[in-house]
């Protein structure tokens, strides 16, 4: 995709702030508010899927955090990869969900949790067994504290892949 240099500087602006008003994206790049009207309408159609808001996970009391390695069981085979991953998506717990090329895995996915209470009543439940224990396995589980996540941000590589549009 090609961009001009307003509208590389008005998305990396968006990435630091996707609430900055067109009217501070103007005086930063000292052009009219319509133009940055038009430059974010653009980025919306091409690039930009949606805002978000990022909340901190420890102060709404998300403090336990799971990663599974996982494969999919017989019945999960049978049901179809795509209808696992439906019903993978309606769990609350799971935050987020990576299909793998890998042979023998399927999936690697993201969990958080209160604690570890939570996490063991969840993973030991009939409910979990019955929405996802019957179609994936865990092969491996690690669990973390909010504080070891280090790092939960993707802005550099834009900044980076964005000034490297025009080179490819």
């Amino acid at each position: 995709m090609k961009l001009n240099e307003n509208e590389k500087k008005t998305l990396k602006l968006l990435i630091e702030n996707a609430r900055m008003p067109d009217s501070k994206i103007a005086s930063i790049l000292n052009i009219s508010s319509q133009a940055v009207g038009k430059i974010r309408r653009k980025l919306e159609e091409k690039l930009i899927d949606s805002y978000t808001l990022n909340l901190d996970y420890s102060k709404l009391g998300i403090n336990t955090f799971a990663i599974a390695i996982a494969k999919l069981t017989k019945e999960g085979m049978n049901k179809g990869e795509i209808e696992v991953e439906k019903n993978l998506m309606n769990i609350p717990h799971i935050i987020s969900i990576y299909r793998i090329p890998k042979g023998s895995l399927s999936h690697i996915i993201l969990y958080g949790f209160k604690d570890m209470n939570e996490l063991d009543e969840f993973f030991h439940s009939p409910e979990t067994k019955r929405r996802l224990h019957d179609l994936i396995e865990t092969q491996e589980l690690f669990t973390f504290s909010h504080s070891s996540l280090i790092k939960n941000d993707p802005a550099k590589l834009f900044h980076k892949v964005i000034d490297e549009l025009d080179k490819r």
